[in-house]
């Protein structure tokens, strides 16, 4: 079935589920290839997937994806194309909370630089010396892996057999390395940020994550002496000016998606030459002030799932699995992780963002993060990794309740050990929201052979896998990771 030198038909019907990154992404990377009956369909009424913004008094807020490193190539080029501004973010600062001998908390600010230099294996403190030479020793390690874990099909080729050293936890690896005086520093991108414990997250997953042009300006800017001139040759971390949902708006403006769609059932026939995939659904349909449920049914050649591959998703898209995708789907572990955001009133913050190490329990918040703090805005926001089983799927929504309430006063707890109150008075300056984040598997997964048995899936019963779980949560990856599926599956570049 081959058109124009692709190995599939340019002139194919292909279905995306899901209008986040890797949909959207997937549907831009086929038309550049000359595939233009590309449907995008999304539950909901935006796109963006965990990529969501909020804009107030002109300003906005990314509440889920927000940063841009320099190892941002493939969505930076997007972002270009479509004219997506970015600007640069301010460094950073912490926050320490302490204990005194009468057992009530304290807060106080310090620089980021003196809380990362604290091992949290040990719990001692790190000379700068131990912590220089630990990080020298980590760019050198890296890089002897760039051909390994820089392509965007790695997890398929690593295994016990191919590379025993990497599978296992980022601890292990760190520690196996030497390299315990980096473990403060990663846990701010890795464990702060949604990803796991270090003692949890497989090593694969983090040394993708921190690639060379990451971890480099994360030190950089930090080295006496040149650190200023490093903030000039490298402004990095940087932000989409009208946030990271936006950018992909911008996207879905070029692409066909269809928001809204509430889908009923996916059938699969891939013998049949009418309709391979059929789709049928519900949807919202609007004229003038008449809004109505309307139902339809869609026939496609090939599907491809851009949404989260957990057992509970294929059950609300009346998608039977194959025993080899309920193999697959069975085994992914995800983090519920939540962002609550208030207006607070009385308390100023020395950087914009400030996570809080060492790292307090689970279900009380990790990091505060408050944008544009100097033209007077007080947004603030608290991002939480809750204290919910690994699976988070099996919870009812009494005990979501009860979660969301108990983050909410550990929130508020913290903003009075900051000096602040949040102002309720008005509806936009409180929300909350709950992330089915970071799909993954255990690192004896991954030494088993996990990503090679997924991707022999590609393309079986006309259906394809993009996203989250075929690389690893983080945009960038996720994008290349389309790109390549496009290249490789589709076009039939090798």
């Amino acid at each position: 079935m081959t058109v124009g030198g692709s190995r599939i038909d340019t002139r194919a019907r292909i279905a995306i589920i899901g209008a986040g990154p890797a949909g959207l992404s997937t549907a831009w990377f086929l038309g550049k290839q000359g595939f233009h009956d590309v449907t995008v369909l999304e539950k909901l009424g935006r796109v963006g997937g965990l990529c969501k913004s909020v804009t107030i008094d002109g300003m906005s807020y990314d509440l889920g994806a927000n940063y841009l490193t320099w190892a941002y190539t493939e969505t930076l080029a997007i972002a270009r194309e479509v004219g997506a501004k970015t600007y640069k973010e301010k460094p950073y600062t912490s926050i320490e909370i302490v204990r005194d001998a009468e057992g009530r908390d304290t807060a106080r600010y310090r620089p980021l630089k003196e809380a990362v230099l604290f091992n949290p294996f040990t719990k001692e403190k790190v000379r700068v010396f131990a912590f220089m030479v630990a990080a020298l020793k980590y760019l050198w390690l890296r890089f002897r892996l760039v051909r390994v874990i820089d392509r965007p099909d790695y997890l398929a080729r690593i295994d016990v057999t191919s590379h025993p050293e990497l599978c296992v936890s980022f601890k292990h690896w760190l520690r196996g390395n030497r390299l315990d005086a980096l473990a403060s520093l990663f846990e701010f991108p890795v464990t702060i940020m949604g990803y796991g414990q270090l003692r949890d997250i497989a090593a694969p997953y983090v040394l993708r994550y921190i690639s060379l042009k990451t971890f480099f300006p994360m030190i950089a800017h930090n080295i006496p002496l040149l650190g200023p001139l490093f903030q000039l040759l490298l402004p990095w971390p940087r932000r989409f000016t009208l946030g990271f949902q936006r950018m992909w708006q911008q996207v879905s403006w070029r692409t066909n998606v269809r928001l809204n769609v509430n889908i009923q059932k996916i059938t699969r026939d891939p013998d049949s030459l009418e309709a391979p995939i059929r789709i049928t659904y519900q949807t919202l349909q609007q004229e003038l002030n008449n809004l109505d449920t309307v139902e339809g049914c869609m026939d496609f050649d090939y599907l491809i799932l851009a949404c989260p591959l957990t057992p509970d998703v294929f059950e609300q898209l009346g998608l039977e699995r194959t025993d080899a995708e309920a193999a697959m789907s069975d085994k992914i572990l995800v983090n519920p992780y939540c962002m609550t955001t208030y207006w607070v009133e009385g308390m100023q913050m020395p950087q914009p963002i400030a996570p809080i190490l060492p790292l307090p329990d689970r279900g009380t918040p990790w990091a505060v993060a408050r944008q544009f703090q100097h033209e007077g805005n007080y947004f603030t926001q608290f991002y939480t990794r809750t204290d919910a089983s690994e699976c988070g799927r099996t919870l009812d929504k009494e005990a979501w309740d009860g979660i969301e309430a108990n983050v909410k006063t550990e929130v508020r707890k913290l903003i009075g050990l900051l000096g602040g109150h949040p102002d309720e008075t008005h509806s936009r300056w409180s929300t909350y929201d709950r992330f089915t984040y970071f799909q993954h598997v255990e690192p004896v997964e991954i030494g088993q052979g996990y990503y090679r048995k997924l991707e022999d899936l590609q393309g079986a019963d006309r259906t394809f896998y993009v996203g989250g779980v075929t690389d690893f949560e983080l945009v960038e990856p996720i994008v290349q990771h389309s790109k390549y599926l496009v290249e490789m599956h589709f076009v039939g570049r090798t």
